[in-house]
């Protein structure tokens, strides 16, 4: 029998009813800006079947035809309905993540044809696709444009959410978590004012020791008093009655802070289950075929973290062959019909597609892979994945906060290298940076030393992207480095880290940057399923599935949770594979780790690192 709490809760920027909360506060709303319009006034010209036709099309997650419809009335209204009509319609291409048909609906407004409102609007749906397509400092630029002070409150929680992701994209931290704490001040609700302050110390979690020394020293107010719970949760974390103790005292000695009496632990507790009681957790995964190996690394992840949820509230878990990705959509209704509370996969890309056109699932869906196709994607879907691609824009983000700027590409010959080529010279461009080269190295020729040198040795760049292998890393580093006499940093992705480390046979890794998950570098101490734990000591071992136990951890974790971080703008959630949240379309968004090789093997460093390597 299914269950009458079956539910889907997509992304709020998924759901019309998100439509109307958005642009409605700020028509209606007196001291906001003006000329003030109620929608259905500027709509009153425009056929009511059809945009009930159109509501009805966005509802059921066809995304994609409502938004033509849209486009389509829009075309044959006047102003003010007709840029109205575009805005809605961009705002659903968002919410499926369509940004190329969004950023056309955007083109298509005239400037001269806005209301005032109107304009507030189009410049945060214009931040919100900047942020989408890996452009923070341009979202931010659209974001400065804003009288945001103006704007209602449901506007001002976007404008600072929006602004909170941007900052934290662009290594800002302590600037994500002052818009968090802007945000805080703009809820009601105490469960809304929760999940943001968790996030907010989340986000304070990742700042350099020495930066948070500097709050809590020489700070004031609330951010101080951010630092100080944050402080105070890590020191006595282990102990529950201490950590209570000790925030109820400090509390006590600040009245007027507005951190929550709760707060303290359930930043601790955060890592712990989200599921309600009997909750039913149903995981698609293929038990044959290539992906079998895969399927199991992600199993033990899941399984391992529902052993160490202590809360007293594990879900049961009912495992299902998907394997065949034509009959994913079957397997996931029946799940539904059986009582999925929510549901965690596919796995394959070709699953990940197919379940992606259902329109809109009944049930909260982590799908563990990324759909290959860009027109949208059924409502109450979320993707969650481990993409090498991700990895090399990652590279781009950190270097540039670094202020580094002219960037040299090494890479193998052959499509692997060509693709993550690719992915980092379209963020590193987008971010302002200049890509002065790109090369290909083939170790097999005997000349790859000497035009590794001189390529090095006369560039004006201030970094160099490296794809390797640890093989070809171990050749290639050393050549750069002695080129450059140590002037260029090195920054690679995860695939120069095996998992292992020799001194001896690694010596020629020292020095080299890379990005990588947190479990991979031990971020989180020694706890039961840290990396030392869970592969049973053999943490020096090489794996190559090593980092899909990790996912598995965090696709058990993040399953209850994901609706609220699509909810709560700016939200994070501190997983083994990084810093994690959830975009306008439902994409699971991480923030990785920055590491170095020393001679004991690789250390989470801070961006500054790259700075200082200048």
């Amino acid at each position: 029998m299914q269950k009458n709490k079956n539910r889907a809760h997509p992304s709020p920027l998924s759901t019309p009813g998100f439509l109307t909360l958005l642009i409605l506060p700020l028509l209606l709303t007196a001291c906001a800006v003006d000329p003030i319009w109620e929608e259905g006034q500027t709509l009153s010209e425009v056929s009511a079947t059809e945009l009930d036709q159109a509501k009805a099309l966005a509802a059921s997650g066809r995304s994609a035809q409502a938004a033509e419809r849209y486009l389509a009335l829009a075309a044959e209204s006047e102003p003010p309905a007709r840029a109205q009509l575009r805005l809605k319609a961009a705002r659903i291409l968002l919410a499926a993540g369509d940004t190329g048909a969004a950023r056309k609906a955007l083109a298509a407004i005239r400037q001269s044809e806005l209301s005032a409102a109107q304009r507030e609007l189009l410049l945060l749906t214009e931040a919100d696709l900047e942020l989408l397509e890996g452009r923070p400092r341009e979202a931010i630029a659209r974001l400065e444009r804003v009288r945001h002070r103006a704007l209602p409150d449901a506007l001002q929680l976007q404008y600072y959410g929006t602004l909170a992701s941007a900052e934290r994209l662009l290594d800002h931290p302590v600037a994500a978590a002052r818009a968090l704490d802007m945000i805080d001040t703009l809820l009601d609700l105490p469960q809304a004012r929760l999940v943001n302050q968790v996030s907010l110390l989340s986000t304070l979690s990742q700042t350099a020791p020495e930066r948070l020394d500097t709050l809590a020293g020489e700070g004031k107010g609330r951010m101080r008093g951010w630092v100080e719970v944050l402080r105070l949760s890590e020191r006595w974390g282990n102990d529950a009655s201490a950590l209570a103790r000790e925030y109820r005292a400090w509390r006590a000695a600040h009245p007027k802070h507005p951190a929550l009496p709760e707060l303290a632990t359930a930043y601790v507790n955060q890592l712990a289950s989200g599921y309600a009681r009997d909750e039913v957790l149903t995981v698609l995964l293929p038990r044959g075929g290539r992906f079998a190996g895969a399927a199991t690394a992600v199993r033990d992840g899941i399984e391992a973290a529902r052993a160490a949820d202590a809360s007293g509230r594990r879900p049961a878990l009912r495992f299902v062959n998907s394997t065949d990705p034509g009959a994913v959509r079957r397997l996931h209704a029946r799940a539904a019909k059986g009582g999925a509370d929510y549901v965690i996969g596919p796995l394959q890309k070709a699953s990940v597609d197919a379940l992606s056109r259902a329109g809109r699932l009944t049930v909260p869906t982590l799908a563990l892979n990324e759909t290959t196709h860009r027109e949208g994607h059924a409502s109450g879907l979320y993707q969650f994945s481990l993409s090498p691609d991700d990895e090399a824009a990652e590279v781009a983000h950190k270097a540039r906060a670094a202020g580094l700027r002219r960037a040299l590409v090494l890479r193998p010959e052959g499509r692997w290298g060509e693709r993550l080529a690719r992915a980092f010279s379209h963020q590193w461009q987008g971010l302002g940076g200049i890509l002065v080269a790109e090369r290909t190295i083939d170790a097999s020729d005997a000349g790859y030393a000497r035009q590794v040198t001189e390529l090095t040795r006369n560039t004006a760049a201030d970094l160099v992207f490296l794809i390797a292998t640890p093989d070809l890393a171990r050749l290639v580093n050393p050549l750069i480095n002695k080129a450059s006499a140590g002037r260029l940093p090195v920054i690679a992705t995860s695939h120069v880290y095996s998992g292992g480390f020799e001194r001896v046979r690694d010596r020629d890794l020292v020095g080299l940057y890379f990005v990588d998950i947190p479990w991979m570098l031990g971020v989180g101490g020694q706890g039961p399923l840290s990396r030392y734990r869970m592969m049973a000591g053999l943490d020096n071992t090489p794996d190559p599935l090593a980092r899909l136990y990790a996912m598995g951890i965090d696709a058990y974790r993040l399953a209850p949770r994901m609706e609220d971080l699509a909810r709560h703008p700016g939200s994070l959630y501190p997983g083994q594979t990084g810093g994690l949240s959830v975009d306008a379309s439902g994409q699971i968004r991480r923030r990785l780790s920055l590491a170095r090789f020393t001679v004991d093997g690789p250390r989470p460093v801070e961006v500054e690192a790259l700075r200082a390597a200048r």
